[in-house]
């Protein structure tokens, strides 16, 4: 686990100057300068740097890890780290374009002491640091020039590639100076995860592993509930269930061995865990698994259940003998053409027999009109499905899906109110999460829904789904792997809420009712807005903050801004709508921007109303830790008492048309209360 000193990559103005001179007197080499276009499923895994080296990634964020501590960048993101380094880049949802700048710090002679002196304060060949710059279109431009020059191969370019080095370096410290740049926060959950995934087998101590981060135990809890909506214990536990339940699969390995080599510790824990999360015994799951493969002894597809991307020709076979085939069978044609064909055997053989069939009709005539028949009821089978376009191309789903799994998190809102059933969603779309408000408008229609990750695909086809949702940038598995369970749609979830219940509206064949949905959301959003006129609100500047650690607000992006500037039509202070919303502005990191509190009153200063919505289920916490704090009395929206405080419990941060419909009368009640608007009425 890492140290709390490993952590600290601010750099105060001190360190800076110190740096500055160490770079004035050293003479730098450059090793290579290279270009990566890097994907989310081919990520630079675990790379130990050769040299120091500069990182430049632009194109959408990424999980970059500097000796194992993980730090989550925007679209665009400057890294240093020295000789030795452990380096991962993992880019979240498109390719990422990642410039590597090698270079070699010349060695100091032992006479010179006062560099030695320096060097004993600050390193800056081998810091690890990483920020987003202020103005990343400069790196950009820089860094492709240098790359070039010197892959050009051409020894006069090669030597303009350490001048443009330089100013790149120069324009770091320059930004570095200003302070105007945000350092890129360790990913303290995403720290423990990887400590987990890799220690489970141990015996973990998640009151030591907390001191070790700089942050006390409770917030580390808090996070990581929030986040992966499961407690750090909950989440070990899985994991070393997991790993049992593959080690179950192979016979000869004793459940006391399993159990000691996944951190169980004896199997008495095991069975203990086992049945609380699964509801048999590990020898029963064995016996289970033994079975499964047993009984597919004549069907030529168990052989290979799995592939390399995940199940495979899944083929499932009832007790009764009955086989149902999850692959490539496209619609009920087959079976339909062979009832046919069938019948008309059955009567071609019939139809010479001189039977006699007193008070009925022909033998002959009634066999022809029960296949008329057949094919009648065939043809109306057939057409029970549609054709959808998506943005994976066309898909065959059923007309009218009797079951849906919902893989989107938080966006199940969006197909809710076509009132469909709904059997399974994953963690973040658990209904026990939401709002009693949330609850009480839509929470029927999510009644006895299972939850299920979006990587368990056996947990999936266990729900036995007639349809499966789910996107690019949320669904942990790939659209191939889910189409072999049922047909699979993947959507834009961050695409505008008209065009995506328009989809849906095609999706489920109901595209009148959808553009009624679309209708009443406008008319509920004009009634609000008229509400926030009537109380002279509508023209006040508003900023909507999230906390997120201990000292450290966070600017809140499109998904509450959506309500509050769209719908509703208020607006943030200009310099908050400027480096943050503006989409036109590289700065902009889209719907989450961490600030300190220390330049908090920059941000704030012209805002009317504050609105902060705190991680935890209760809210004192954070006023506690506030009022602390003289830059938050100071501000002019505190000392009037117009701030709205939120905890996690009872407000929506969510953009599904659930939550917006819900969002829209808690942000417009709340806000007609506040004394601005007392005042003015």
């Amino acid at each position: 686990m890492p140290r709390e000193s490993h952590f600290n990559n601010h750099l105060s103005q001190e360190m800076i100057e110190v740096a500055i001179q160490l770079w004035a007197r050293f003479s730098i080499d450059i090793v290579d300068v290279r270009l990566q276009l890097l994907q989310p499923d081919k990520p630079l895994q675990l790379n130990r740097l050769p040299t120091s080296m500069f990182i430049y990634i632009q194109g959408g964020a990424a999980s970059v890890t500097l000796n194992r501590t993980s730090y989550q960048s925007g679209r665009f993101g400057i890294f240093h780290g020295g000789k030795g380094t452990e380096l991962s880049i993992c880019p979240m949802d498109t390719e990422l374009e990642t410039y590597m700048v090698l270079y070699k710090a010349g060695s100091t002679p032992f006479y010179k002491r006062s560099i030695h002196r320096l060097l004993e304060q600050i390193n800056p060949f081998t810091q690890v640091y990483g920020f987003s710059p202020e103005n990343p279109i400069f790196f950009m431009e820089k860094l492709k020039e240098m790359y070039e020059h010197w892959n050009s191969n051409v020894k006069v370019n090669q030597f303009y590639s350490k001048v443009i080095l330089y100013q790149t370096i120069h324009q770091i410290y320059i930004e570095l100076r200003k302070g105007n740049i945000r350092y890129f926060e360790p990913d303290y959950v995403g720290v423990v995860k990887q400590y987990l995934d890799e220690h489970y087998s141990e015996q973990v101590s998640i009151h030591s592993m907390a001191e070790l981060l700089p942050i006390s135990r409770s917030l580390l809890t808090k996070l990581f509930k929030k986040r992966e909506n499961k407690s750090v214990e909950e989440y070990l536990n899985e994991k070393r269930l997991d790993a049992a339940k593959k080690y179950l699969q192979k016979s000869h390995i004793t459940i006391q061995e399993i159990a000691v080599g996944c951190g169980f510790v004896d199997e008495l824990n095991l069975n203990r865990m086992f049945k609380k999360y699964y509801r048999m015994t590990p020898r029963d799951y064995r016996r289970k698994m033994m079975d499964n493969f047993t009984n597919c002894d004549i069907d030529n597809d168990s052989q290979h259940p799995y592939n390399d991307r995940g199940l495979d020709r899944l083929a499932i076979s009832k007790g009764d003998g009955e086989l149902f085939m999850f692959g490539q069978t496209r619609s009920k044609e087959f079976v339909l053409a062979a009832a046919t064909s069938l019948m008309l055997l059955l009567s071609a053989c019939t139809s010479n027999a001189t039977v006699n069939h007193a008070g009925s009709p022909n033998p002959t005539q009634s066999q022809t009109q029960a296949a008329s028949s057949a094919e009648t009821k065939g043809t109306e089978t057939a057409v029970q499905t549609r054709v959808i376009k998506t943005e994976s191309g066309d898909v065959e789903v059923p007309a009218d899906p009797q079951r849906i799994v919902y893989l989107v998190g938080n966006n199940i809102g969006d197909i809710l109110p076509f009132g469909k059933t709904v059997v399974g969603v994953d963690i973040y779309g658990d209904p026990s999460k939401r709002p009693e408000e949330w609850k009480q408008q839509w929470g029927q229609n999510l009644n006895g829904v299972s939850l299920v990750s979006g990587d368990d695909l056996e947990s999936i086809l266990a729900l036995e789904p007639d349809l499966i949702i789910g996107s690019r940038t949320w669904t942990a598995s790939s659209i191939e792997q889910l189409n072999k369970i049922a047909p699979t749609i993947f959507y834009n979830e961050m695409s505008e809420l008209e065009e995506r219940m328009t989809f849906f509206g095609e999706v489920f064949g109901m595209t009148e009712q959808a553009k009624e949905f679309i209708a009443q959301y406008k008319i509920k959003a004009e009634a609000a807005k008229q509400r926030l006129v009537d109380s002279n609100l509508h023209d006040k500047k508003i900023v909507f903050l999230q906390g997120v650690e201990e000292g450290t607000a966070g600017l809140q992006g499109d998904k509450t801004r959506g309500i509050i500037y769209n719908d509703l039509g208020m607006r943030a202070p200009e310099i908050v709508e400027n480096k943050f919303f503006n989409s036109k502005n590289p700065k902009s990191e889209g719907y989450y921007s961490p600030i300190s509190l220390e330049v908090i009153g920059e941000y704030l200063s012209e805002a009317d109303i504050i609105a902060y919505t705190y991680f935890g289920p209760n809210v004192d916490e954070l006023k506690k830790q506030l009022t602390e704090s003289a830059i938050w009395n100071g501000l002019p929206a505190v000392k009037k008492g117009n701030v709205l405080f939120y905890s996690i419990d009872d407000t929506l941060n969510d953009y599904d048309y659930a939550s917006r419909m819900v969002s829209l009368d808690t942000f417009a009640n709340a806000l007609i209360e506040l004394p601005l608007a007392k005042k003015q009425q």
